[in-house]
């Protein structure tokens, strides 16, 4: 089932101190996100690490995810590889083991050759192959290439493209396809939790945020706040998590998230290599942040 609003943790994959996969620790987290009342999540994302993940290992997360999700929850799996048809093989093996939609970055290798008319045969090729909806993830922090409102736009008229994860951090940008697309039909999700509230007033339809997967119940009652109309506590939530999330995605990136992960009783377990953990500091500078987090919510 996709439904492509509200809060969706894009999960991390915990990896032990020899780069290996803990699946009993991937699927352990899944007990405290269903208790916080997530029903979206986002497997082999860019916070999953999956450009460092072997198909094998693709494989196995994300039968363990859809094992340990109800059929009425949404799994949105990352497919987008540097070719069109890797991307068409491995969308239609991820719908095979369960996915709801998949989620499709932009190629990026040969920049100089990346233009709107080659995105939209390549979205256009995988949404005409694709068995399950398709979402496209415009990140340019790792692809390098922000595509254009107007592409954004015209993808959103393919009939098998059924939304946007906006990562640019460009409000005017996400704006601008929000006003000029169906939200029913094409809903705009953002990737910045720091941005959360303001992107919401602009549009969006919700989040697709790191900070989810640390601090689940928070995202959903900025989120549910903003929905009710109490725009106050949106933006008081906003501000006091705000700290936080720029420690653990600008700042310190998924080694943070993972360290984060763990203070609040999660197994974020290591990053995969070449990436490090954070420092003895940094592990504690991030914790404060979390515990200020933590104290200030408890007043709200």
């Amino acid at each position: 089932m996709l439904d492509f609003k509200g809060i969706i943790p894009p999960l991390a994959t915990p990896f032990d101190e020899s780069g290996a996969v803990q699946y009993d620790a991937f699927e352990g987290n899944f007990d405290k996100y269903l208790e916080a009342g997530i029903k979206g999540y986002l497997i082999l994302g860019s916070t999953g690490e999956s450009v460092y993940l072997e198909h094998s290992e693709k494989i196995g997360l994300v039968k363990a995810a859809r094992k340990r999700l109800a059929k009425s929850m949404t799994l949105l799996v990352g497919t987008g590889q540097e070719s069109t048809r890797a991307t068409i093989e491995l969308t239609k093996e991820m719908a095979d083991l369960g996915a709801d939609a998949v989620l499709v970055k932009n190629p990026s290798y040969f920049k100089s050759m990346m233009n709107s008319a080659v995105y939209l045969a390549h979205y256009s090729a995988v949404a005409d192959a694709s068995p399950v909806p398709v979402i496209v993830y415009n990140v340019p922090v790792f692809t390098g290439i922000s595509m254009e409102a107007k592409l954004l736009i015209e993808l959103s008229k393919h009939p098998n493209i059924h939304g946007l994860k906006e990562s640019s951090g460009e409000v005017g940008l996400m704006s601008q396809v929000v006003w000029n697309t169906d939200r029913a039909r094409y809903p705009v999700m953002v990737g910045s939790a720091p941005t959360l509230f303001p992107c919401l007033t602009a549009g969006a339809s919700g989040g697709v945020v790191a900070m989810a997967d640390a601090a689940p119940k928070a995202m959903m009652d900025l989120y549910h706040a903003f929905v009710s109309g109490n725009y106050k506590k949106a933006a008081n939530i906003q501000r006091i998590i705000a700290p936080a999330a720029l420690a653990v995605t600008a700042k310190y990136g998924i080694p943070g998230l993972k360290a984060a992960m763990t203070f609040q009783g999660f197994r974020g377990g290591h990053p995969r290599s070449p990436l490090l953990p954070v420092s003895p500091a940094q592990r504690e500078e991030i914790q404060e942040l979390f515990r200020k987090m933590n104290s200030e919510l408890a007043e709200q």
